[in-house]
């Protein structure tokens, strides 16, 4: 019985799967809502932001909540380390990671006025998903920003913590199991961004790959929360940019 080899009562095991099967459930749901903002079932020009962000935050609440429940069943293979700050080297190599992808970020997105290459590129990949959470205005910017600190909290500790911690256990414990399972869940990570499209999701892929390289090479959560939030916080702005002055201006929203 697989249960066998997850710690404790069944309900480990229940809750583990249930963050896996409901990340998979996001796969068919994001090709659906794709396939309406193609056929002009579904325009991101009214779409509602503040309910959206309200969903957000409200469903990764509950997700994150069920994350670290699984966290405290199950530290294993990461232990108590993972709560603090990384000291020493490893603290100081996850310090300049994050604040090189930060600058490097921050530049691009300076150069979105000049770039007009890059705006049809961001036009052309919101158009399939993002544009639905773009902030059109300084309100709705300063709403995804909120939004964007919560939620980026709980997906770091759902797929770099709790999820990993079940496939490592799957796949007989130790530090040996550590860095398969994090890709394991980087795939996953991907997969729960699937209403972006597929080239999106390729590139969430990597960054859940970046950041389960922070949690295992520092052996802390919180180098790849740090890089989370940051990246969210900055794409936001550039969603602003992009789909506030550009995409509002467009004549429609289909491919």
């Amino acid at each position: 019985m697989v249960t066998a080899s997850f710690p404790g009562s069944p309900l480990y095991f229940l809750g583990w799967a249930a963050l896996v099967l409901i990340t998979l459930a996001l796969l068919p749901l994001g090709h659906m809502q794709r396939k309406m903002l193609r056929e002009g079932r579904l325009s991101s020009l009214s779409m509602p932001r503040a309910g959206a962000y309200r969903s957000a935050v409200l469903q990764w609440s509950v997700l994150g909540a069920l994350a670290l429940w699984l966290v405290q069943q199950n530290p294993s293979p990461f232990g108590a380390s993972a709560y603090a700050w990384p000291d020493g080297a490893a603290g100081l190599l996850a310090f300049v990671v994050v604040a090189a992808v930060m600058l490097g970020l921050s530049r691009w997105q300076r150069r979105l006025h000049q770039s007009a290459r890059e705006r049809a590129w961001l036009r052309s990949v919101y158009r399939y998903g993002a544009s639905l959470i773009a902030p059109r205005d300084a309100r709705e910017l300063a709403q995804f920003r909120m939004m964007a600190v919560l939620t980026s909290s709980a997906e770091e500790i759902t797929y770099r913590l709790a999820v990993p911690g079940g496939f490592a256990l799957l796949l007989g414990g130790g530090e040996a199991a550590a860095w398969p399972a994090a890709v394991l869940s980087a795939l996953l990570f991907g997969i729960a961004h699937a209403w972006q499209g597929g080239w999106m999701m390729f590139w969430t892929t990597v960054f859940g790959l970046v950041a389960a390289a922070l949690m295992l090479g520092t052996g802390s959560i919180w180098p790849a929360v740090a890089l989370h939030i940051g990246w969210n916080l900055i794409v936001g702005g550039m969603m602003h940019t992009v789909y506030g002055r550009h995409m509002l201006r467009a004549r429609g929203e289909r491919s």
